[in-house]
Parts: structure tokens; sequence; C-alpha cells
């Protein structure tokens, strides 16, 4: 009986051994045990938001299914930031729900990096139409009137909101652009539709000026302008102006360039700000650039994608390849059609992945948040959402739009560069990017119904990994 027990715990420790040394003998010997790749998804049907897998990936040598590998090479200029604009119903709003903007703007959140304002009253101001200089008179020509007040106000904490995004984060960057300039300014003698009368042009230059200057003084740099948003459409109901792209390109080629020069402003000056396309002038950013004064002052365009496509940019592009391209404004929609899948695969397919390939430095959204009604409005649209809803009790809901800025804002840093990656129609698309600290980044949609598997080859190894079906997944990983 003692001779069984010795030759039973023999066999038991033999069997031990054995499976202990040959326990790595279908792995890949040369696999990293340490994951290197963090990996963080959001479901399309909204069961699953940015979060972030609990094991890491590990880089290998083995290469399995769809191979997408990565450029060393810069493709692109420096991302300069993602976000949304802070009109005023979004300054009213958030002041009634400090923890959205952290929610917003920290970078233990989705840390948004850039707003756009608005010069005055949009089509979304909780107390209607304004301007920094609406006066009795017929004219103010040294602009003694102006006053930037009203973006203080409790209805219109436009600049105590601003500030606060600061507090959250200091790096973040602000444009600007104007729905209207002072009535007395215009034709229409009106904040409703006209043109800027051309000898009012320097006066508004000054108008510009001021404007950077006072928001200066309360701690908000603005780091660009747009001379107009919008300029070949006249709201019929809410504030706006026409603007050709002949009267743009003499504005900024002999007022606005030469003031914000004169002032010492590093104030960058971006040309157009409307849709990709638009039948009245498809040629208008071609014709702001293509004149010599306003060239001196501008290489710089923004575009909403409201109307075209994004390829209508190639043409712009063939013209002037070193051209800047920001996105400036699309908003999140609000009908008893919108779903939470059909808001990311649109703005994925339309606007962050075709966008960023053509080098965009920006991709702003519209309002930074709105009631469950889309508003407050100032007589504008009435089916917008922002990337936030704030409810008349105060309560915060994250909309699609917050996630899908999220998987860029959080990790795509500004000064990060775009890498060349592959184009896989038909099975999902992709965007990759380096950030300044080497770190690198590679965005992901999969809106078919089947897993995708892909190896990830940033250099000599990559890592394998099943891209689910129905998701948006941000992989970050440490530069090889």
């Amino acid at each position: 009986m003692k001779t069984q027990w010795v030759l039973f715990l023999t066999f038991l420790l033999f069997a031990f051994t054995r499976c202990s040394s040959n326990s790595g003998m279908d792995e890949d010997p040369n696999e990293n045990d340490e994951g290197r790749v963090a990996v963080h998804v959001t479901s399309l049907d909204g069961s699953t938001t940015l979060n972030e897998l609990s094991t890491k990936l590990p880089f290998t040598d083995r290469d399995e299914g769809t191979i997408v590998e990565i450029s060393g090479t810069d493709q692109g200029p420096a991302i300069e930031g993602f976000g949304a604009a802070l009109t005023g119903s979004s300054a009213w709003l958030l002041n009634k729900n400090p923890e959205a903007i952290k929610a917003l703007f920290s970078e233990e959140e989705i840390g948004l990096s850039y707003v756009r304002l608005t010069v005055g009253a949009s089509d979304f101001n909780k107390n209607g139409s304004y301007t920094y200089n609406d006066i009795n008179e017929p004219e103010d020509l040294d602009l003694s009137g102006f006053s930037i007040e009203e973006d203080k106000t409790t209805e219109n904490p436009v600049i105590p909101i601003a500030q606060a995004i600061l507090a959250q984060n200091s790096a973040v960057r602000f444009m600007a652009s104007p729905w209207t300039p002072p009535a007395w300014m215009k034709s229409s003698k009106s904040f409703i539709g006209g043109s800027l009368l051309p000898q009012y042009y320097d006066v508004y230059a000054d108008y510009f000026v001021k404007y950077i200057q006072a928001y200066q003084a309360e701690g908000i740099n603005i780091s660009a302008v747009t001379p107009q948003n919008e300029p070949l459409y006249e709201p019929a109901t809410y504030p706006g102006m026409g603007m050709s792209a002949l009267e743009q390109a003499d504005f900024i080629g002999k007022h606005l360039g030469p003031k914000l020069a004169q002032a010492g402003l590093a104030t960058n000056i971006i040309a157009y700000d409307h849709n990709f396309y638009e039948g009245a002038d498809p040629d208008y950013p071609i014709t702001v650039l293509s004149n010599v004064e306003a060239a001196r002052h501008t290489n710089d365009v923004a575009y909403h994608a409201y109307g075209g496509q994004a390829s209508d940019v190639d043409k712009l592009l063939d013209r002037f390849p070193g051209a800047g391209i920001y996105f400036t404004e699309q908003t999140g929609i609000q009908t008893e059609e919108t779903t939470f899948r059909g808001e990311i695969v649109w703005f994925m397919n339309n606007v962050f992945v075709p966008l960023l390939r053509r080098g965009a430095k920006t991709i702003l959204l519209w309002n930074l948040a709105l009631d469950e009604n889309g508003g407050p409005t100032n007589d504008g649209c009435k089916t917008c959402r922002g990337v936030v809803t704030i409810t008349s009790a105060g309560n915060m809901v994250k909309n699609p739009d917050y996630y899908l800025l999220g998987h860029f804002s959080k990790f795509v840093k500004p000064g990060a560069v775009r890498l060349g990656t592959g184009e896989f129609a038909g099975k999902f698309e992709n965007v990759a990017f380096q950030n300044p600290d080497g770190s690198q980044v590679l965005v992901l949609l999969n809106s078919g119904s089947t897993d995708q598997l892909i190896t990830v080859k940033p250099g000599s190894q990559g890592f394998q990994y099943t891209l689910p079906a129905n998701s948006l997944v941000t992989l970050v990983w440490e530069a090889v």
C-alpha cells in the first residue's frame, strides 16, 4: 500500500511539472504578457458608453484578420481641439448645473478642448437679440457705446461660464463668430437680414478688435474669428446677414486683417464658415483665398455640414493644398426618428472620419447644452439638440454627441497629428493620431452586424482585437 502511494504521488508530481513546463506552448513566445493597449467601447445601442475594458491588449508578432498598418509619417496639420458652441442658451443652462461643465471639460471626463462663441446673439439666446453696440443714434463711429456687459448677465452668463470652463481646463481654446453686426451698420437697419454697408467696414473691424480685447480683459483669449456665420444664408426670424465672397475678401484684406495686426492681436481669421456646398456660391472659399489682400491675413476655411458632403472640400484643397480646414458647426437632431446609433453613425461617416482624414484642425458641434425642448431658442432651430441636455429640473442627460466627442477629445489631445491608415470600406471606418507625448490613438466604427478581427500594426509588432459589431471603439497605446 505504501509503495502504491509513493508511485501515485510521483505521478502527480511528474504531471504537474509537465503541465507547468508546457503551459505556454500554444502561445506566441514573442507575445508580451504585459497588456499595453487600452480599449474604450461604446455600443451603438447605447447600452455601453465609453467603457474601458479591464484588460489591456498585448503586442504580438502574429498577423490575423484585417491588417491595419499605421504609418509613422505625419499626414496632416496638428489638431487644435474638439468641442462645441457656448451660446447664450447653453451658458444659461450650464449655469444651472455646474457638474455639467465638469462632465464636458475635465480631464477625468471627456476633456473637450475647443469652444466656439457667438459674437452677440444667435438663434439660441434666452433674452432675444443684441449686439455690443445697440444705440439709438444713427451711428457710433468711435464705438463709444461698445459694451460686453450683456454677456455677464444672469440670463446670458457667457463670460462667467467661459471662465468656469477655463477653471476646469485652462488650455481650452475659444473661437468666435458673429451672426450680425449692430443694426445701424447694415442695409436692413435690423438684426435680421441685410448686408454690411461699405462705409462701416472699417468701424466693424474696430468692433472685432474691441470684442477680442474686452474678452482678453476677462481672461478669455479669442484664438480665431470668422467674419460671418453662414454668410450665404439670411434667416427670416433670427439674427443673420448676407456677405458675398467678394465682400468678405474685401473686409478681411483691407479692414479686419490690418486692424487686428495694428492692434497687435494674433487672433487667426478663418474664412467662409458655411456648408460644404452652397449652390448660391460653391466657390466662395476659393474666391476669398484667391484674393491677394485677403490671403495676406488668412489661409483657413471653416465648414458646416448642413449641405453638401465632406468630399466637397477637395476642390479647395486641390487649389490650395496648404489651406487650414476647420469644422465649426453641426447640430445633433432631436426628432421621433432620432436614434443613438443613427446619430453616431451619421456623424462618424459624414463629419469626423472624412474631415479628419482631410486634415481638419477642429471638429466642433453646435450647442454645448440645450433643454429637453431643444431650447431656449431665439426663433431659430426647433429640432436642435445639445451635446448634453439640461432639463427644466436642472438634471443632466448625456446625448450621443457627448460620447462621440468623448471618443476623440478624451484621447486625442491638442497638438496631435494624424497618422496614415488604410481605408476598409464595407468593414469599418478608422482614423489614427499621435499625441504630443508620443502615445497613439486609433478610433474605429463598426456599424455592421459582424465582428471584425483586426491586427493593428504601428510597427514591426502589432496587436489583435475583435472589433465588436455595432460599436464605436478607441484604442490607445504608447508608441512602439
